[in-house]
């Protein structure tokens, strides 16, 4: 009997050495993967939507991802279909300030500034997946998050906010197993960090990754060319599920009772 799991032990390190050897070696493929240039950069912002609807002035932080990388067109964008998707209720002014190879502490001190004066009806911000290829410490991550819940509340105290959590790392075609899972493993924990760091300041964290995971697994076509970023397919669908979700937190927070009603029946209750 000894012997025999004398064998097993043998087998069980042999084993989990080739897969060390396995991830060293697609974390080594992985840091000279070659991106699709980011520039030069798409001019998103702008109008969309009837000139006698109502306006709405929509803004949209984060990465590559907010900043069309893989798009063929402004039209593709992601920024660009969530206006169009409220574009049929709304005038909607749109300024998407994301950048490629932004992380979240780039959002917060290189984004956040630029919402001064624009007074957004809407906030949408979509980052994360950076943090997770560079390897950024969950806790300063969340060091962020609250840097950016409470900077938000400066900077755009009216706003509905939707924060995205993390996109499915495991069915980016670019990454092979293992490392691909172990993306993705970190991509579900890190949207369970941002859903418990910025729920207590009332911000919606739509997890994306539920929306998307079976849209974009397997298929070649809603990727772009490094097999990373979108494509325009992609982003199209990407457009359609985050306009759809600010449509719904819009409606929710527009349909929602004043925060102090509560306040004001007491106060006439007792006059």
């Amino acid at each position: 009997m000894g012997i025999r799991f004398r064998y097993v032990g043998r087998a069980a390190v042999l084993a989990g050495g080739a897969m060390a050897t396995t991830l060293a070696a697609e974390v080594w493929a992985a840091m000279r993967l070659k991106f699709i240039p980011s520039t030069p950069a798409f001019e998103i912002s702008g109008m969309v939507g009837p000139e006698d609807a109502e306006p709405l002035i929509v803004v949209v932080l984060g990465d590559s991802s907010v900043a069309g990388v893989g798009a063929e067109a402004v039209e593709d964008t992601l920024a660009y279909g969530v206006a169009k998707a409220l574009s049929d209720r709304y005038q909607v002014h749109l300024h998407a300030l994301g950048v490629s190879g932004a992380r979240v502490r780039n959002v917060v001190s290189e984004q956040l500034s630029q919402l001064a004066g624009l007074d957004p009806d809407v906030v949408l911000v979509c980052v994360g997946t950076n943090d997770i290829t560079h390897g950024t410490p969950t806790r300063e991550i969340r060091a962020q998050l609250h840097l950016l819940a409470t900077g938000l509340r400066t900077v755009a105290p009216r706003a509905v906010v939707v924060v995205s959590g993390l996109p499915p790392a495991s069915v980016a075609r670019c990454f092979r197993w293992p490392l691909r899972n172990l993306l993705g493993l970190r991509a579900w924990a890190l949207t369970r960090v941002y859903k418990s760091v910025l729920a207590p300041y009332g911000i919606q964290v739509f997890e994306v990754a539920k929306h998307t995971r079976d849209a974009f697994r397997g298929k070649r076509e809603m990727f772009s060319a490094d097999l990373f970023h979108p494509s325009s397919a992609g982003y199209a669908f990407l457009g359609m599920v985050y306009g759809r979700a600010v449509r719904e937190a819009l409606d929710a927070a527009r349909a929602a009772p004043p925060a102090d009603t509560d306040l004001d029946l007491a106060g006439d209750l007792a006059g």
